[in-house]
């Protein structure tokens, strides 16, 4: 990205004043979905409170701002495990591609408890109830992101498809994204899962709209450790803040080999998931692996894992 000026980051904060209010516009319908386009972003970003870490060239990013997304590289697979009640998988590729770059990612998800399409009121805690249909969820996403006017921008479509039993709801959403350097890391906003509601029977299902702004950056020494440490605040359709943020500490005994610990918090506006989060990771020269852990009260918690190759 290019160096940071005044204007750039006044840019940014005129924008995000005024994506910030635009959510307060939408209907609030008491529904909301699906599920899958309103989880976490990556092993990595779970176990630092759901905060994604902007500079890292995660290929993930195609799931948090596109403007990230365009400039990372390589693919992600993730697997995510909620108890015994649904598991979540996830795909994810980007590359350079027209003076900027091209990205993709899929991801689905099966899990009970939820009595059909459009029962979700965020949180945790509806994928891990008892009883309901089982109820099977699709987000296929594509985009493009470069450098506008001095500042990093991209722009994501998903196709966000549900399935429960033999009835089905589709619908499209569009993802929005702003980023530039700032100090040591980076700093992005976001606009996510724009979109009309779709209709469940005689149900009118919002989509899971947020709008977000993050700061993240790695690699300052600490002694024999490198640290970093990233932040997230989003705002909900509905009108519900969320904030998490964490600190991850890295250890390189031999040139290539880099092992990291995390710790993290977030809030929790429903369910019983814990508001702390831990994670690690084993870098590998160009392999990379993942882990993150969330505790559920009544429950196995919620685990993740992120092979990815850079």
């Amino acid at each position: 990205m290019p160096p940071t000026t005044p204007a750039r980051v006044v840019s940014l904060v005129l924008l995000a004043a005024a994506m910030v209010s635009a959510p307060a516009l939408h209907a609030q319908a008491p529904d909301r979905g699906p599920v899958v386009a309103d989880l976490g972003f990556g092993a990595r970003a779970q176990g630092m409170g759901g905060a994604f870490q902007p500079d890292a060239g995660d290929s993930d990013a195609v799931f948090v701002n596109p403007a990230l997304a365009a400039q990372a590289g390589g693919f992600a697979l993730g697997w995510q495990r909620f108890d015994t009640e649904g598991t979540a998988l996830s795909l994810s590729a980007a590359r350079p591609w027209f003076d900027g770059g091209v990205f993709g990612g899929i991801r689905m998800l099966d899990h009970a408890g939820l009595g059909g399409p459009g029962g979700h009121t965020g949180g945790v805690d509806p994928l891990l109830a008892d009883g309901g249909p089982g109820t099977s969820e699709t987000a296929l996403t594509v985009g493009y992101g470069r450098e506008i006017f001095g500042l990093e921008a991209g722009i994501a479509g998903s196709y966000l498809l549900q399935r429960s039993g033999s009835t089905n709801a589709a619908t499209m959403a569009v993802d929005l994204g702003l980023a530039t350097d700032l100090g040591p890391g980076t700093l992005h906003l976001a606009a996510r899962n724009l979109g009309a509601a779709t209709t469940w029977g005689s149900r009118e299902v919002e989509l899971p709209t947020a709008v977000a702004a993050g700061w993240g950056a790695y690699g300052r020494p600490l002694g024999p450790l490198d640290l970093g440490g990233a932040v997230d605040v989003a705002r909900r359709a509905d009108g519900e803040w969320l904030v998490g943020g964490g600190l991850e500490f890295g250890y390189w005994p031999v040139r290539g080999r880099t092992f990291v610990a995390r710790v993290g918090a977030r809030t929790v506006p429903e369910g019983d998931a814990s508001p702390l989060t831990v994670g690690g990771s084993y870098w590998g020269d160009d392999l990379v692996l993942d882990y993150a852990f969330q505790s559920v009260d009544g429950t196995d918690g919620i685990h993740r894992i992120t092979l990815a190759w850079r």
